[in-house]
């Protein structure tokens, strides 16, 4: 176990630490290429203790979704953005004690995935979700989705 995760760690953190790299693009890519085969060297044998080998499956079966940023350098490694993004989202949940069913929990999931989702597509994300809320109120019958994130003010 110690060696598995002797070898997975440091790899890890070479691919958190690449994108800060003053690096040119070829340099980067092939760094990033060189990082992910070293990754899949490591997971490609099945490991005998379950716990590794349950990792290693993780590895396997995500690769697509664990390697997004080996082709683009625009995309972060790592995920630190948005568990720091939603930290403020889980405290107040806790704070609150939670919602009391879970209609309740899923509305709130839902809320705040529109309203963060909103930040970062608005300047004045209360305000165009207030106007939002109007325009359902006088017309029931329209998209929420479009009004909400397709620039549909009409």
């Amino acid at each position: 176990m110690a060696a598995f995760t002797g070898s997975l760690i440091p790899l890890l953190a070479q691919a958190m630490h690449l994108q800060g790299q003053p690096l040119a693009d070829p340099d980067y890519y092939a760094a990033a290429a060189q990082i992910t085969a070293h990754l899949g060297a490591i997971v490609e044998p099945p490991a005998r203790h379950l716990g590794i080998r349950g990792l290693q499956d993780l590895f396997r079966e995500h690769a697509d979704r664990l390697s997004h940023w080996v082709p683009d350098r625009r995309v972060p490694p790592d995920n630190n953005r948005c568990e720091r993004e939603l930290r403020p989202t889980v405290i107040a949940r806790k704070v609150s004690f939670g919602s009391q069913s879970e209609a309740g929990a899923q509305t709130r999931e839902v809320l705040m995935s529109v309203l963060h989702t909103l930040r970062k597509r608005r300047a004045d994300a209360p305000a165009h979700l207030k106007w939002v809320l109007d325009r359902l109120a006088i017309e029931p019958k329209r998209d929420p989705f479009a009004l909400l994130f397709l620039n549909d003010t009409s």
